[in-house]
């Protein structure tokens, strides 16, 4: 009987848990376009209390003298706290994504800065890249 019991509130805690994500994934988001300080497209979408990096472009300068543009993508959501500021560190295989930043007004502001490792073991390196992001539409 005891395990029943104990079944029975496992699984409602799930499905109460489950219904909290899925209403917080449901939160309207709007897709901020923008552009960044080195003349490339961003995109970010923006909920009530996080953003997500959609996607932005990036030269990176490398030690071996090189230029390597990347295509970033596929980012986490970054909380956005109650003054508006933002800061993450997103880590992928091969490279690092830092931002940080400030929704205001209906406009993100920010700086991000990427670094990455080729597969010779090159390693490169964008500096802070600074970015504004504002509806679409505006």
């Amino acid at each position: 009987m005891r395990f029943k019991l104990f079944i029975g509130a496992v699984l409602t805690c799930a499905l109460v848990s489950a219904n909290v994500a899925v209403a917080a994934e449901a939160a309207p988001k709007r897709v901020f376009k923008g552009s960044t300080a080195q003349k490339r497209a961003i995109r970010v979408a923006v909920q009530p209390r996080s953003i997500r990096i959609l996607r932005f472009k990036a030269q990176l300068s490398c030690r071996d003298g090189s230029r390597l543009i990347v295509d970033e993508s596929g980012f986490l959501r970054t909380p956005v706290r109650g003054n508006g500021s933002f800061r993450d560190v997103q880590v992928g295989r091969t490279d690092e994504v830092f931002i940080r930043g400030q929704l205001r007004r209906g406009v993100v502001r920010g700086k991000l800065r990427v670094t990455d490792k080729l597969n010779s073991g090159v390693r490169c390196n964008s500096r802070w890249i600074r970015f504004s992001a504002r509806p679409r539409g505006r």
